[in-house]
């Protein structure tokens, strides 16, 4: 019976302690995600890089958009593994439409993603809330 009582005591702590290992580790000064400021943003991709990022705490996806005004504004996607996982390829001058919040971060304006569309697929990297889901 005591067996029983230790396997119980350990399963509750790795229930209770998983979702502080699950959460994402970001730098500090990180931007929040507003929802009451998502907008879309529609353009065409410049450069697909994938690099160490502070916004997903490891290697992240990342797209340069050249929007209808011929400006161009860094987005973040999310962690290159989970973009790998949705299988999304990019290419130079593809059209997307980005749904998301432009923060100013690292000094410049960026686009934290919660959505991309790309021809007739959606793919999600944030909930409703801007919580991601990798």
């Amino acid at each position: 019976m005591k067996t029983w009582s230790v396997v119980f005591l350990i399963v509750a702590l790795a229930v209770a302690m998983a979702p502080a290992f699950a959460a994402q580790k970001t730098a500090p000064g990180v931007p929040k995600y507003d929802p009451t400021t998502e907008a879309v943003f529609k353009g065409t991709v410049e450069a697909v890089t994938d690099r160490q990022c502070p916004v997903s705490g490891s290697m992240g996806s990342h797209v340069l958009l050249k929007l209808g005004d011929g400006s161009t504004i860094e987005v973040h996607l999310a962690t290159t593994k989970f973009v790998k996982i949705y299988d999304l390829v990019l290419n130079k001058g593809d059209e997307i439409e980005v749904t998301g919040v432009k923060v100013k971060f690292e000094g410049v304006d960026t686009i934290f993603a919660r959505q991309v569309k790309h021809g007739n697929d959606t793919y999600v990297f944030r909930d409703k809330d801007g919580h991601p889901v990798w």
